[in-house]
């Protein structure tokens, strides 16, 4: 994959408990171990009814997605990617059904993995086709690519937002990768703009052996540490992203 994946990068927001600002994110990327808080994002912009209906997942997602809308047409195409999706709502719903007891429709319509995506173009009347999707370890690898075929048959920009959380309760033992709470929105243009930062995605087969940390740490570190390149192994492939204003 070579120029076809090269896309504009106009905005980023991030959020993990504490980390909340492009400073927080850079001190955080000299050392980026996993934080752990049961902090909970504010997301201010989400009206109050709706926002005490959501668990950290969903807040996180709305969180960055919230102040990145101000680019958005209702032309826009929305990608929301989760690995593991809202498993602290999926888990209750479970315990729930193993106690015998009745299921709120609320808190199933809230446990789909597209609902936090289906909240945000209500908020922000989007029209235009959005999809919610998992791959796994890739996961934030293989949104990106569905922003990028957004953008090669026409649309001007996409919105990208991923958020997950550690697996936790009965699902600790199954968890692969090393994470933390935390959540991205990036706008990605089809076309240079001002401000706005070129940057590629490449895949190649490899067989090094799987990186500890989660995708998504490893983007956040990359990403506010400045360096030209991020290379990520899983699953017998290196994905490999470059800024190319910082490539010498």
């Amino acid at each position: 994959m070579s120029d076809s994946m090269l896309v504009w990068v106009s905005d980023v927001r991030a959020w993990a408990p504490g980390i909340e600002n492009p400073a927080a994110w850079s001190i955080w990327s000299d050392n980026p171990c996993p934080v752990t808080s049961d902090e909970r994002p504010a997301a201010a912009d989400v009206p109050a009814m709706t926002r005490r209906r959501l668990t950290r997942w969903g807040r996180q997602a709305l969180e960055v997605a919230g102040p990145c809308a101000k680019h958005l047409s209702a032309e826009t195409p929305v990608i929301f990617s989760s690995r593991h999706g809202d498993t602290q709502r999926t888990l209750s719903l479970l315990e729930s059904l193993a106690a015998g007891q009745t299921l709120s429709p609320n808190a199933f319509s809230l446990s789909v993995h597209n609902s936090a995506l289906g909240l945000f173009t209500i908020l922000h009347e989007l029209h235009m086709p959005s999809v919610a999707l998992a791959a796994g370890r890739e996961t934030l690898a293989q949104a990106w690519i569905e922003a990028v075929t957004h953008l090669a048959t026409g649309a001007p920009r996409v919105l990208l937002v991923h958020t997950d959380e550690p697996l936790g309760g009965p699902y600790t033992p199954f968890a692969d990768e090393i994470d933390m709470p935390a959540s991205v929105a990036l706008v990605l243009e089809r076309k240079p703009v001002e401000g706005a930062v070129p940057v590629s995605l490449r895949c190649e087969a490899d067989t090094g052996a799987d990186d500890e940390r989660s995708m998504l740490l490893a983007f956040l570190a990359w990403w506010f540490s400045f360096e030209p390149q991020m290379r990520y192994h899983t699953g017998g492939t290196t994905w490999s992203w470059g800024r190319r204003d910082y490539v010498v």
